[in-house]
């Protein structure tokens, strides 16, 4: 598998940035997020930090854990 190159691992970054923001502010620690998500902690904080794509698997399950859609999160 190839590496990233800047411009996608900072797309990845800012992808999920309101989805991180909602988690954050849910006061849920990251360790509980990623066990509620079905992966593992480090993996977790790959995707967090861009080194890691966010699956749209994974979209799904962040969004029925914090309640809200899609959509809602991740708009195009």
């Amino acid at each position: 598998m190839s590496r990233a190159t800047p411009a996608e691992r900072a797309t990845r970054r800012t992808e999920g940035e309101r989805a991180w923001q909602l988690v954050r502010e849910s006061g849920v620690k990251r360790r509980y997020v990623a066990r509620a998500l079905g992966i593992s902690y480090g993996y977790l904080n790959q995707v967090t930090y861009g080194h890691a794509p966010l699956t749209p698997a994974l979209r799904d399950r962040l969004a029925e854990y914090l309640g809200v859609p899609v959509a809602e999160l991740f708009p195009r």
